[in-house]
Order: C-alpha cells, then structure tokens, then sequence
C-alpha cells in the first residue's frame, strides 16, 4: 500500500525562463514567463519526513491563431487528487528524452520541462518540471516516498497513480502579464 504523497504548486514567483506561443505562435517571438517552487512532500522508508524542493513552470503563453498569444494556465487555489500516470505522453513544444506525464484533470499535466532558463519549452498551463533530469528526479522521488513495488518503473508509477494517495494542491497566484522577451 502507498504512503500519502502531497505535490504543493506554489503561488510566489521565484524565477524566469523563456517560452514561445504554443501551438502556433512561432512568428511571435520568444516570451519571459514566471518560475515557481514545488515541493514534493511525504515520509520516507524510515518514517522520517522528507520535503524536496522544485522549479517548476506553471503558467505558459497560448496562441491559436499565430497572431495574438495570451498568457493561460491555473491561477486559482484548488486540490486534486492524481491518479492517472500516462507513460506514453511526450513533451510537444520541445525536445525531451524524459517521457511520460501525470494527469492532473483533463489537459492539465504534470511533465518534464526546460533543463534550464533558457532552453525553450512551450507550456499552456501544465506543470513542467525544471532542471537536467527533474522530471526523472521528481518520478524517483514519487517512487520513493510512495514505497510501491513493482516490476518496472512503470509498474511503480501506475501503482502510485490508483493508489489515490498521490495530490496536488496549487496556491492561488496572479495570471502575470504577456512578456515579450
């Protein structure tokens, strides 16, 4: 059985990194977006509390037309509960090697992000995990504060996901303003 795990999006900028208009806003430009911390919370093997600490994008910059963009994603305070791991999602606005994404609720997902600032990823709204690796850090991190067996990786990350013990809660935070970078 899992242990509870709590995912915590917060609401206070701590960064910046460079964007472009998803899905059709490349003739617009790059952009300049907000980073934020997410921590990651549960106990370990132990029994001891573990709290780790990530950047994370949260808000992105939206164009459906290749004319206008605006800036979307969620804003208001909310909890969900997790429970679907989609290993087949790959990352659309850029490069990644680091696959797979949690369902949040309908197209709002939790996956890998830029490795840095500067390296451009397009978001409308899913939670991007930051850094080289971090995606594939936060997943390890998910595997070990759940304490889930399984054959593979997969396995384990599935068996969080039904667990039900696996929730998000995102602080409320102000839709910040389109940025041209």
């Amino acid at each position: 059985m899992a242990r509870p795990i709590r995912i915590v999006v917060g609401g206070t900028v701590v960064g910046s990194s460079l964007t472009w208009a998803y899905p059709k806003g490349d003739l617009l430009g790059n952009f300049r977006i907000p980073t934020y911390r997410m921590t990651v919370s549960g106990t370990d093997t132990a029994g001891r509390p573990k709290a780790v600490i990530f950047e994370v994008l949260r808000f992105g910059v939206q164009s459906k037309d290749g004319r206008s963009a605006q800036v979307v994603g969620l804003a208001d305070a909310q909890t969900h509960t997790i429970k679907q791991w989609i290993p087949t999602y790959r990352v659309h606005s850029a490069r990644s090697l680091e696959n797979g994404g949690w369902q949040v609720y309908a197209n709002f997902l939790i996956h890998d992000g830029p490795d840095n600032a500067t390296e451009l990823f397009a978001s409308i709204g899913c939670v991007e995990v930051m850094g080289r690796q971090g995606f594939v850090a936060f997943n390890d991190l998910l595997i070990e504060l759940a304490g889930v067996t399984g054959r593979t990786r997969d396995d384990q990350l599935h068996a969080i996901a039904r667990s039900g013990k696996l929730s998000i809660h995102y602080e409320r935070a102000s839709r910040p303003p389109l940025v041209k970078a």
